[in-house]
């Protein structure tokens, strides 16, 4: 876990998570999420899944070469044509998370003791929906007030709009939104971009761990 946090740390502010890959580990279901989601842009591009996998990885290798950072799979589906009411709709038909997630009771109990302190919200690349079913798979989502997902911002982390929406929603000012993901690039680095906190997590071992770093 690495912090990049502004003291004086204010217990009225709120942590905002990332979902896939930190609230819950489980790798099958996050590659699951991106091979059904290629199988979707081959059919609309009419290509095979191997040939529609080729130009994502190619946007990638592209972005790196220009010294670009990562970005995330919703944005390289724009610059290849999808339209964004389809991305979503892609998302909602195929991810079930109750099939693939199921009751946390560490993760239950560490944001519950967050709680006690701070208000807790989502920033969430996946649709409104299917982050409301993952944290009511996890057992969570009654800890949650504030959900920002792709289809609430039309916009896709790392862009700038969730993370700005998030201040505007949660009614903070910046140095008091805490931004928890991890992946750097497109979780922290923006959140740093627009005055807010962030902490760096390697999965959902590391949510055990915050009450004794945010509330001591």
């Amino acid at each position: 876990m690495r912090l990049f946090l502004r003291p004086p740390l204010n217990r009225e502010g709120i942590l905002a998570f990332d979902l896939d890959g930190t609230l819950y580990e489980n790798a099958a279901y996050i590659r699951f999420q991106e091979e059904s989601q290629v199988k979707k842009l081959a059919d609309f591009l009419h290509l095979s899944y191997d040939d529609a996998y080729f130009r994502v990885r190619q946007i990638k290798q592209q972005k790196k070469n220009c010294g670009l950072p990562p970005t995330s799979l919703a944005n390289i589906f724009k610059e290849l044509g999808v339209p964004f009411n389809l991305i979503i709709d892609w998302r909602n038909n195929e991810f079930h998370p109750s099939d693939w997630l199921s009751y946390d009771a560490l993760l239950l109990e560490a944001l519950s003791a967050l709680r006690t302190s701070y208000a807790l919200g989502i920033i969430t690349n996946n649709p409104h929906i299917i982050a409301e079913e993952s944290l009511k798979a996890l057992g969570v989502l009654e800890l949650f007030h504030i959900i920002i997902a792709l289809d609430d911002t039309h916009s896709s982390k790392p862009d700038p709009v969730p993370f700005k929406t998030l201040v505007k929603e949660a009614k903070q000012e910046p140095k008091n939104c805490f931004v928890i993901g991890d992946r750097y690039n497109i979780d922290i680095e923006p959140a740093l971009a627009e005055g807010m906190n962030g902490i760096l997590v390697d999965n959902v071992k590391d949510i055990y761990r915050m009450p004794q770093i945010m509330l001591s």
